[in-house]
C-alpha cells in the first residue's frame, strides 16, 4: 500500500506541477474548451487573480506533494480545489470529465492513506 500511495503522490504532484507551469509561465497547450466553460476560463482570468492564485496554489501543492514536506496539509488545501475542478468539467466540460474525476479520486485516496494524520482534527 506505500508504494501505491507513493506513485499516487508523484503522480498527482506532476499534475499539480506542470499544468500550473503551462498555465503560468509556457501557455503551449490550451485545451478546447466547451463555450460556457471557456467564459468561466475568460472570466477568472479577467479578474486578474482569481485563476492566477488557484494555479500558483496548485504549484506550491504540488511542489509539496513531490518533495513529501506538508502532504496532509497540501491534501486538504487541495479538498476543494479538486471537487471545484471535478464539478466544472461535469457541468461545464462534460465530454472530459475523466480529469476532474482523476485528480478527485487521487485526492480522496491519499488522504484515506494518511487519514492518520488527520485524526486530531475530529477529537471533540
Amino acid at each position: 500500500m506505500e508504494t501505491t500511495t507513493l506513485i499516487i503522490r508523484i503522480l498527482l504532484g506532476l499534475i499539480l506541477v506542470i499544468f500550473p507551469i503551462n498555465a503560468l509561465f509556457l501557455k503551449k497547450f490550451s485545451p478546447k474548451m466547451p463555450v460556457k466553460a471557456q467564459l468561466v476560463m475568460d472570466t477568472f482570468r479577467d479578474t486578474g487573480y482569481l485563476l492566477y492564485l488557484i494555479q500558483w496554489t496548485e504549484l506550491v501543492i504540488g511542489i509539496s506533494l513531490l518533495t513529501g514536506f506538508f502532504v496532509p496539509l497540501s491534501l486538504i488545501i487541495l479538498l476543494p480545489i479538486s471537487i471545484n475542478i471535478l464539478l466544472f468539467h461535469i457541468y461545464l466540460a462534460p465530454p472530459v470529465v475523466g480529469p476532474g474525476l482523476i485528480i478527485f479520486a487521487m485526492n480522496i485516496f491519499l488522504m484515506i492513506s494518511y487519514s492518520a494524520s488527520y485524526a486530531n482534527l475530529f477529537q471533540i
